[in-house]
């Protein structure tokens, strides 16, 4: 097996055969040329590793030097090059040096094959280094280009390139982050961008959904715990290990309990965790917190632990509601049609420029993910999409909303009795919202901003029957 290839390029013959022979013993491949016509032409095809360089190149359209400054100007590959050279004043030396030669060897009495078999076993060993280094950066830089498109942050709004600096220099000063917005304004696309941003990028990432997350195994999720804590199953890395020198994503981290919260607070400030069970542990992770709770809201003790707020709040980013984004949703809604068309293969005819008043003359609550739906539900209902289409669907998606709210709130219209209205209204309130936090009282209670007692008894009143106890 070869151990590499050198290219000798020396006008003494003889020499040139001798330094072969050696290499060749060493299982290296060897080609010798003796002037730099002959040396150019081998070289690409040659694809030599090292290259053995003389500086006196006699009969040679360009001596030693002029090759060497050819190397480094003209050629992107990555050839080491060892000169080996007699009478060499020290000047020409510096200049060797300055051009990138890896060595200079003296000819003479000093000669020894032994440290020239050295020399070049070094700059092969540094030469597929470097080239494994740059093959890695390539794929980190593809990694990062793909990490992209796939959460692109669209947007060229004020709004939003003061959010994009705000992010990318918290990412670049590693400092924690709490993102927060209405649903569906693009927390998760925001975080990933703090990621790539980030000089962590490449390391792990994790997202983690809180309200996913019960009290009973939150601890175990985020900090792990030890086999002896649970004896029938094995012990558990938690999150927070998992993503030591990376990223941790806890998003709606408003759902977790005030204790959970407090767990959090201390691994931020200790930067240990207590594994459960088990020991503590140092830990270096990076988070990024977000929530669809605004300010006001978490500024109530009761849904949020405020010292973990005091801790956070000064790295707060606020991500716009799409309605005040402006021609975003332009840039949005061409996106989004351009990724259906790839997928359902559907041909667009469009001048979104003219839709700007109509698109925005409706509020969006739903923001991005109630944008994009909408430009899911036009393409796959759709032949061929036209802006008259798009205003299409748009005048029934108002219609319909307008006639959802008249549905909804005619049997509290319809009432004459304002305190039976308001009992309704209030059932019906308590009794979504218990839905959405999967029936759990003390989860609910911190999302709407009562105490869980006062839940309790509006329960009672009302007869609400709970469907999963806690």
């Amino acid at each position: 097996m070869s151990k590499g290839r050198v290219l000798i390029l020396e006008d003494d013959v003889v020499l040139a055969e001798q330094i072969a022979l050696v290499l060749r013993n060493f299982s290296y491949e060897v080609l010798i040329t003796s002037n730099s016509d002959v040396f150019f032409e081998e070289l690409r095809l040659f694809n030599p590793d090292v290259i053995l360089l003389d500086v006196f190149l006699v009969g040679s359209k360009l001596n030693g030097i002029e090759v060497l400054k050819h190397l480094k100007t003209n050629l992107d590959l990555n050839y080491k090059v060892i000169v080996i050279s007699g009478e060499v004043s020290a000047a020409q030396v510096r200049e060797i040096r300055r051009m990138g030669a890896y060595h200079f060897i003296e000819k003479g009495s000093s000669f020894n094959t032994n440290q020239l078999l050295l020399h070049i076993d070094n700059a092969i060993t540094l030469k597929r280094q470097e080239e494994e280094h740059i093959g890695l950066q390539i794929d980190f830089i593809n990694l990062k280009k793909q990490f992209t498109r796939s959460f692109p942050f669209i947007g060229e709004s004020p709004a939003i390139r003061q959010v994009r600096d705000q992010i990318h220099k918290l990412a670049e000063l590693e400092e924690d982050i709490f993102i927060i917005g209405d649903t569906g304004t693009g927390k998760e696309v925001a975080a990933n961008y703090y990621y790539i941003s980030s000089a962590r990028f490449g390391r792990p990432f994790y997202t983690v959904n809180c309200s996913a997350l019960t009290d009973a195994h939150i601890e175990s999720e985020l900090f792990g715990h030890s086999a002896n804590y649970h004896p029938s199953e094995r012990s558990k890395t938690g999150f927070f290990e998992e993503c030591n020198e990376g990223v941790l994503f806890l998003d709606e981290v408003a759902s977790l309990s005030s204790l959970s919260q407090s767990k959090i607070l201390r691994a931020i400030e200790t930067k240990e965790i207590q594994v459960v069970g088990g020991p503590i542990k140092k830990v270096n992770t990076r988070l990024i917190f977000a929530s669809n709770a605004n300010m006001h809201t978490l500024r109530n003790p009761d849904l949020f632990r405020q010292e973990l707020l005091y801790r956070i709040e000064g790295n707060m980013v606020e991500l716009p509601p799409l309605r005040e984004r402006g021609d975003d949703i332009l840039l949005l809604m061409s996106y989004f049609f351009t990724c259906f068309t790839n997928k359902y293969n559907i041909n667009d005819q469009l001048d979104l420029s003219t839709l700007r008043e109509p698109l925005l003359s409706y509020s969006w609550p739903g923001n991005i993910r109630e944008l994009r739906n909408f430009c899911k539900f036009v393409m796959l209902n759709e032949k061929h999409i036209t802006n008259s289409t798009i205003i299409k669907h748009l005048n029934m998606k108002l219609a319909s909303k307008a006639s959802q709210w008249d549905m909804d709130s005619s049997r509290y219209m319809n009432n004459p009795n304002l305190k039976d209205s308001l009992a309704d209204f209030e059932r019906d309130f308590l009794v979504h919202h218990l839905q959405k936090n999967g029936w759990l009282v003390s989860k609910t209670a911190r999302t709407i901003g009562i105490e869980r007692t006062t839940l309790y008894k509006k329960i009672k009143q009302f007869g609400i029957e709970l469907m999963v106890s806690e």
